[in-house]
């Protein structure tokens, strides 16, 4: 009885790793346009042929480089204060798109035309992993009444993530620490228990 043959070689994370290291420190030195094959092969060490064995295109491996180097590697620490713990976080979003790595995903998005395998990787791994961890210290808060009873929870993590994408996107406007913490303490003020 013969053995069934595997699709292909399989992929080496080693290789993927040096790749996506120099996805990263392309992006920080030149922006998106200095993300070609040809310079993360030459940067990498790798043949062009291996970069498209992982990745559709340059594209792709931009944007999985930036949203691997904004995500948390592990769960963060929990203080008991689940709304400090959400500010902490609002901030690390801002200081990930503000940076030129993050300016470099948004002219990604930008420039991907509808529902692109591009967006739809920056969406499931990066948008809803966010919200996921706001979902869950805006549940924490809840539980420990510090907001109002039978909240919108989704509707609430529009309120506050919203403006973030919406800066990111648009440019108009700097993500900042200052910007987050007040729109932290704006969208708080409408969902705050009533007296």
């Amino acid at each position: 009885m013969s053995t069934p043959k595997s699709p292909g070689r399989p992929r080496n994370p080693a290789i993927r790793a040096a790749v996506l290291d120099a996805a990263r420190e392309l992006l920080a030195a030149g922006g998106l346009p200095a993300v070609t094959i040809e310079a993360l092969a030459a940067r990498a060490g790798v043949s062009r042929p291996t970069i498209y064995r992982h990745w559709p295109n340059s594209a792709a491996v931009a944007m999985e480089a930036f949203v691997s180097a904004t995500l948390p590697s592990g769960p963060p620490k929990p203080t008991g204060a689940p709304l400090t713990d959400l500010a902490a976080h609002l901030r690390k979003l801002a200081q990930a798109f503000a940076s030129p790595t993050g300016r470099s995903a948004a002219a990604l998005l930008a420039a991907s035309q509808g529902e692109t395998e591009l967006t739809k990787a920056f969406r499931n791994h990066f948008i809803m992993t966010a919200r996921h961890e706001g979902r869950r210290l805006l549940t924490l808060a809840a539980a420990q009444g510090q907001l109002r009873p039978r909240l919108d929870l989704e509707l609430t993590l529009d309120l506050i993530y919203g403006p973030l994408y919406f800066r990111l996107l648009m440019g108009h406007a700097e993500l900042s620490k200052s910007f987050t913490d007040r729109l932290l303490q704006l969208a708080l003020a409408g969902i705050a228990p009533r007296p």
